[in-house]
């Protein structure tokens, strides 16, 4: 393969769900924020006021759900762990340096990627349950208060956590050089994905087809 031509690594529509996940996970973790600490309720104003970034919280999360159980669908057959992929988290400083020869081979995903995923998840099931519990609107009557209390608390510690992980996982596909053109874009350049995802490439390379 010429060096000068690109691999597709995310087909218009996964990359459409993503930016759409990607925005209303933060348009919703912004107005969260703004409702659990006062010096950042500022940020409830983005959406024109306080009560109307109440309404709409919920909303936003909902889309950021759907978008990611199709994600976690189109994708999951890529994101089993494999052998290896402890390894890989042990030598994520190798990563860092990228110092990549001395780590083992990643597939389409690497462990990293495989983990905040599972993070993801995690958290979105977590904030979805308790979220539906405590929306005032519509559910919250059918519980006692104390469990509505309690679902405040771990969703409140649930969205922290989910934040944690966004600033994880935008800060590593900046930091490796490249990875940020595969969701703007949808292709990388046959460089990057020998270096990062060899055995992704190799089985680019030999005509299987992973997505």
């Amino acid at each position: 393969m010429s060096l000068n031509k690109t691999i597709l690594r995310h087909k218009p529509l996964d990359r459409v769900v993503h930016w759409t996940v990607a925005l209303s996970g933060i348009w919703t973790l912004l107005s969260g924020l703004s409702f659990m600490f006062a010096p950042l309720h500022f940020l409830s104003y983005v959406y024109g006021s306080p009560q109307l970034a109440r309404i709409l919280h919920p909303f936003g999360a909902i889309v950021m759900t759907i978008g990611l159980a199709f994600l976690v669908v189109r994708y999951w057959s890529h994101n089993h762990f494999e052998k290896g992929d402890l390894q890989w988290m042990l030598k994520v400083k190798d990563v860092l340096t990228e110092n990549e020869e001395n780590v083992p081979e990643a597939g389409q995903y690497n462990a990293g990627q495989k983990m905040i995923l599972r993070q993801f998840i995690a958290c979105a099931v977590l904030l979805l349950v308790t979220g539906l519990i405590a929306w005032r609107a519509y559910f919250a009557g059918y519980f006692s208060i104390d469990i509505v209390r309690i679902a405040l608390i771990v969703h409140s510690i649930t969205a922290v956590v989910f934040a944690l992980s966004l600033i994880i996982h935008v800060y590593m596909a900046y930091w490796v050089k490249g990875s940020i053109d595969g969701m703007l874009e949808g292709k990388v350049s046959p460089a990057w994905a020998k270096k990062h995802h060899p055995r992704w490439f190799r089985a680019i390379t030999s005509g299987k087809n992973q997505h």
